[in-house]
């Protein structure tokens, strides 16, 4: 597995490429962000050129691994990315030989498909479990930082409400309890509304938290299902915020927030846009955990 191609992303897969360097003998990476070479510091950046390549399927052909972004797609059209060149999905099929090894965040159903059908293992960093913890971990802290900035007020000041108690629900709840902040866990499951209230939260199931959210200023969602409706969005205060990770589109009624003039943000991709190189070192991670499990076998 000596050659490693990084397709799109933001800045997190550019310090991944920086990081694969120490591992593989080639890396390429295509496509990335407009400012890899420049901030993230990859020493090894090879471009489609410098490979005597016709097409990004071509390089593709020569890779052992090939790693795409998070998430992998956000049009269903084109492999997901910040810069200027965007790699569409049909052609990067025609890079897939077999035996290769492709890794990618939320890598959509009919591209594992199109990928088993030539022999590629898929493995999805999402559901590797040390991945989705520790991005929880970073997912919460960039979650809290979008509501700072979101509010004309200390988020000492007031109270906080988390909406789902997975795994980044737990991470943000855990990290404003650290802080001394009084916070409440509105959630379907009895069972971890159990489990939230033994952790010291305040509690309320879902479809009663309207009698509970006319008293918080900061609101985090992270169930991608619409939960906070027009009712709720009604009896906040005017300065509340919600900071929304769900993903797109999302759980709140923007549309509504707008008419009350309740500041709230859709905030995805939170690890790659926040802290990037930490990211990266969790994707590197699991790339080599992984890698090691392929050779046992």
């Amino acid at each position: 597995m000596g050659t490693t191609v990084v397709i799109g992303g933001d800045r997190r897969l550019s310090f991944l490429a920086e990081g694969l360097t120490g591992y593989f003998e080639k890396v390429i990476l295509y496509a990335g962000t407009e400012d890899e070479g420049e901030k993230s510091g990859v020493n090894k950046y090879i471009n489609i050129e410098a490979c005597g390549a016709d097409s990004v399927a071509e390089v593709m052909r020569t890779a052992d691994i090939i790693i795409g972004p998070v998430p992998f797609s956000k049009d269903g059209v084109h492999v997901f990315s910040e810069g200027k060149e965007k790699v569409r999905i049909e052609d990067f099929y025609r890079g897939l030989r077999e035996k290769q090894v492709l890794f990618g965040g939320n890598i959509p159903v009919e591209v594992i498909s199109e990928a088993e059908k030539k022999g590629v293992f898929c493995r999805d960093f999402l559901q590797i479990e040390e991945v989705e913890t520790e991005n929880a971990l970073t997912t919460a802290e960039g979650a809290v930082a979008e509501a700072i900035g979101l509010s004309l007020n200390n988020i000492h000041s007031g109270k906080c409400m988390v909406l789902g108690y997975g795994k980044c629900g737990k991470a943000i709840a855990r990290l404003l309890k650290a802080w001394g902040i009084d916070t409440t866990i509105a959630a379907r499951s009895e069972t971890a509304l159990a489990q939230a209230g033994e952790e010291g939260y305040g509690t309320v199931l879902l479809k009663d938290m309207s009698d509970v959210i006319s008293g918080m200023l900061f609101i985090f969602n992270t169930i991608p299902a619409m939960v906070l409706k027009e009712k709720e969005i009604a009896v906040l205060k005017e300065d509340a915020v919600i900071v929304d990770i769900a993903s797109s589109p999302g759980g709140t009624d923007f549309a509504a927030c707008g008419r009350a003039g309740i500041k709230t943000v859709l905030s995805l991709g939170i690890p790659g846009r926040y802290s990037p190189k930490t990211s990266a070192e969790i994707l590197l991670r699991a790339i080599l955990k992984e890698r090691e499990k392929m050779v046992e076998l």
